[in-house]
Formats: structure tokens, C-alpha cells, sequence
């Protein structure tokens, strides 16, 4: 009997001090979809940004997916030949990076959102990439 009370004790201690593990998965797309604006792109092999009309970024959750982002660009140029209208909407995937969300075409890191900033590098579009930044509107 006197064991007991020493075997009860442990079984106690044992018990209490497990830990639960949180096994919520983080809702990336939640602070990322939204409105955003920019003025200029610059397009694969320039270094000079071409400025833009009516440029923007809709980013929408695809379906429930707390990952996956449906990313929609749309901008105009206007030159001396008349304006062109390129939009194209794509699936992104979205990972932790510190204290930013990488956006992925695949395999392949094509920008990040921090702060409500979106910086694109090398964002496949128009069979062909561009880079920009946009702040959410």
C-alpha cells in the first residue's frame, strides 16, 4: 500500500507534464489576397521599367487551400503605335520565410510578400518574365 501512493505520484507527474502540440496549419493566404497597384514593370533582359497604366494584382485563396493563392496580373502600356492590355492569372503557392510569405510558380521562388508589399522577380508572364513591386490597396 505504501507503494502506491509513490507509483500514483509519478503517474501523476507524467501526465501533467505533457505537453499538447498545436497542429493548426498557418493560414498564409489570409494577410496576402487583396488589391495591389504598381506603376512599372520591368520585363525579362531590361533594366529599365517600363511604366505602366492601370497596373494591378488580385490575388484571391484558391478555394479553402490555406497555401494556394490564384494571382492575377494586369497591366496596359501605352505608346506611340496605341496601348496593349496583357492580363494572365496564375496559381501561386505560398511558404513561410521568416517573417515574410515566399510565392511560388512550381518549384521556383518568384517573389515575396512583407508588410503588404508584393515584390516580383522574374514572375513568368506573357510567355516571358517580368519584375515589379505592388502595395496592397
Amino acid at each position: 500500500m505504501r507503494y502506491l501512493l509513490p507509483v500514483f505520484i509519478s503517474l501523476l507527474a507524467l501526465v501533467t507534464g505533457c505537453k499538447k502540440t498545436d497542429t493548426t496549419p498557418q493560414d498564409l493566404a489570409k494577410p496576402v489576397v487583396g488589391l495591389y497597384r504598381m506603376a512599372e514593370v520591368t520585363p525579362a533582359g531590361s533594366q529599365t521599367a517600363i511604366t505602366v497604366a492601370n497596373g494591378s494584382v488580385l490575388m484571391v485563396r484558391e478555394g479553402e487551400s490555406l497555401t494556394t493563392i490564384l494571382f492575377t496580373l494586369t497591366y496596359a502600356t501605352v505608346g506611340t503605335s496605341g496601348s496593349s492590355t496583357f492580363s494572365e492569372t496564375q496559381k501561386i503557392t505560398l511558404q513561410p520565410s521568416g517573417s515574410a510569405i515566399a510565392l511560388l510558380s512550381g518549384s521556383t521562388q518568384v517573389g515575396s510578400w512583407f508588410n503588404n508589399t508584393l515584390t516580383m522577380k522574374a514572375y513568368p508572364f506573357n510567355n516571358s518574365t517580368v519584375s515589379f513591386t505592388a502595395a496592397k490597396q
